[in-house]
């Protein structure tokens, strides 16, 4: 018998290699260990593992958390980060109950989560700068369940925080970072117009952050008045607010954990510090050591990194 013959019974009597270990765990398992990768992690590499793991990544419990933070995102990047989201959202099949999304999303595709998340209980948008365009206010009405929305370098109106305060009446969490835009464009006033907004729609807050924001000591006030659940309360970098009186001595008796405008940003997971704008010029210069305001058209906000 030839060596190619030989070779050949082997490969047909040999019995086939012994599956690999991870094959054998159960789906739940499997699931809660998938999901720690992330969510583009999941869909380029650990699907086309094995056919266990792809089908394990085609089950609607897999997408119950759609983890999308930290991705570094330039403008030419953002559809396909928004495909992969859409592809996360509809492989849940309406079981999603948490996302996070950094450095991409639009009033689109909040609009497409709402259409297909009515189970959303968290919410995270980050860096979404001025793109949301209402669209926040008209997700979340499809969003009765939702308990905590955590918006960061994001502009939000106070039209925005009302309805979402009217059609989340779950809500107990809300952390608002200022947008960069905010922090030089936006006057104290409109600020503690979104603190009213905050005091008379989402009173059932336990927990409220609203960090580097213009708000000054009257919309603190509100806030205490309107929103008597609190035990927690951020102010940290918030430049206009004095607690050194009477408002101050409030703030620790009634919240129990309060972090001041002056406390320290080092436990925080973005870079934040009181700053002092005189205009947006005056931002764009501290920001960009070649600005020039005659070509200020082609600073682009996704060139924004904080």
């Amino acid at each position: 018998m030839s060596n190619a013959e030989k070779k050949l019974e082997a490969s047909s009597t040999a019995p086939p290699p012994p599956s690999p270990p991870w094959v054998e765990l159960p789906a739940e398992i499997t699931i809660d260990i998938l999901q720690r990768l992330g969510t583009i992690e999941i869909l380029e590499s650990a699907q086309r593992v094995c056919s266990t793991w792809w089908k394990v990544c085609h089950d609607p419990a897999m997408w119950r958390v759609i983890d999308l933070k930290r991705v570094v995102c330039r403008s030419k990047l953002a559809y396909v980060l928004e495909k992969i989201c859409r592809l996360a959202v509809r492989r849940s099949q309406g079981q999603t109950f948490k996302i996070s999304i950094d450095n991409f999303g639009n009033e689109r595709l909040l609009s497409y989560i709402a259409s297909r998340s009515s189970q959303l209980r968290h919410l995270r948008l980050v860096k979404c700068y001025n793109r949301l365009s209402g669209g926040l206010a008209s997700a979340a009405k499809n969003f009765p369940f939702l308990e905590a929305l955590h918006i960061y370098f994001t502009s939000i109106t106070k039209d925005d925080i009302e309805i979402v305060g009217r059609s989340c009446p779950l809500l107990k969490s809300f952390v608002l970072h200022a947008s960069p835009f905010d922090k030089v464009r936006t006057p104290p006033s409109q600020d503690n117009d979104k603190s009213v907004a905050i005091a008379r729609c989402m009173r059932g807050l336990r927990h409220l952050a609203l960090i580097e924001n213009n708000l000054t000591n009257e919309g603190l006030q509100a806030i205490l008045d309107g929103c008597p659940h609190l035990e927690s309360l951020d102010l940290r970098c918030c430049c206009c607010i004095d607690l050194e009186g009477d408002l101050g001595r409030r703030c620790s008796q009634q919240v129990v954990d309060l972090k001041k405008p002056s406390d320290s940003t080092c436990d925080y997971e973005f870079d934040c510090k009181i700053r002092h704008y005189r205009s947006f010029e005056d931002y764009c210069r501290s920001r960009f050591s070649n600005y020039n305001p005659s070509i200020v058209g082609d600073i682009h906000e996704y060139d924004y990194y904080f």
